[in-house]
């Protein structure tokens, strides 16, 4: 079955199924789906000021953002035709709920499941209209940031808590990290173990999309949710004999943001091999496609790194799906918090 069929499949086998009054909604970042949507998705980025803060008053921000994305369409174009024309984020999320789907319909759940993104369709306001038509009146966000984070994962729920207050609908607690989940971690430590069964003695980096200092500074939690993954990941595996580290990758703009760097670090690894597991991403990217594929990879060989491997995001590993599954019947069962 291809993917638009089993889009139908999911919607027709949603709206067949007994009356519920709980949506399921899976929140991510969103991504452009053409070339032609680039400059709408960085005005959208850069204007949410729970993202990235830029600098200046607030009021200046949606000002400030459109000359950012007037200016980066082109070189952010380019990347995204290099890779294929667009992000994959929609239809790799799109499996990931169709997997969930079927989970709960096999654990007895019938509540609908449905994507609902920060800066591309689907965003709230539409989404939200057409379920409230359905006789849905509660909503049950889960995130597919695995890290508890004020500028992803907040922001995504504030604005989905905005909307659904103007509809008279309740957002319920829902799952909103997962960073030492079990299911999670086997989902990363499994393909990280076959890599160093083939690379003994590589190096291995963790790679985290980085986030402004300003944000961390104001207490959000990413770095220490991140940290946190990483010491169980290592707790895990046991000795690695090339060692490993934990960088960051994915900066934008002069503002100071965590640190070290990705860039900097691969050039600290020349005549080794070093496998990078990337930490933040639970589907492929531009930041996995172009970032590490393709600009991260040419730097390794300029660096004189032997091996260069980058493990994929879990997409829809059976151990994530798992995870995703438990959370959710979790948060869906009697005695959740709402």
């Amino acid at each position: 079955m291809d993917f638009l069929s089993q889009l139908r499949a999911d919607a027709e086998a949603a709206m067949a199924g007994p009356k519920v009054d709980t949506a399921v909604l899976l929140l991510n970042l969103g991504g452009p789906v053409n070339l032609g949507q680039v400059q709408s998705f960085l005005y959208n980025l850069f204007s949410d000021r729970e993202l990235i803060k830029l600098p200046g008053p607030a009021w200046f921000q949606p000002t400030y953002a459109k000359a950012i994305a007037r200016f980066r369409r082109k070189g952010t174009a380019a990347k995204y035709a290099e890779i294929g024309g667009g992000s994959p984020l929609l239809r790799q999320s799109a499996e990931q709920a169709s997997a969930l789907r079927r989970n709960l319909r096999e654990a007895g759940r019938q509540e609908p499941v449905k994507l609902l993104f920060r800066y591309t369709q689907p965003r709230a306001q539409g989404l939200l209209k057409a379920l409230k038509q359905r006789g849905i009146t509660k909503l049950l966000p889960v995130t597919l940031y695995p890290h508890d984070c004020i500028a992803t994962t907040g922001s995504s729920i504030r604005e989905l808590e905005r909307e659904a207050a103007q509809m008279g609908m309740s957002v319920l607690e829902g799952v909103r990290a997962y960073s030492t989940d079990p299911d999670y971690l086997d989902a990363m430590e499994a393909p990280l173990r076959e890599a160093l069964d083939e690379l003994p003695y590589a190096t291995v980096i963790f790679s985290a999309h980085s986030l402004p200092m300003s944000q961390i500074e104001a207490g959000d939690p990413y770095e220490e949710e991140i940290k946190a993954t990483v010491e169980a990941l290592r707790a895990r595996i046991g000795d690695i004999p090339g060692g490993s580290t934990l960088a960051y990758q994915s900066r934008v703009g002069p503002i100071r943001w965590l640190t070290p760097a990705l860039k900097k670090v691969l050039g600290e690894f020349g005549g080794r091999d070093v496998i990078v597991l990337p930490l933040s991403f639970v589907s492929e990217h531009i930041e996995t496609l172009h970032e590490l594929d393709i600009e991260y990879a040419a730097l390794a060989k300029k660096a004189g790194i032997r091996t260069y491997r980058r493990l994929p995001a879990p997409g829809v590993n059976p151990s994530y799906i798992r995870c995703l599954t438990r959370l959710t019947l979790e948060a869906l069962s009697p005695g959740a918090r709402t």
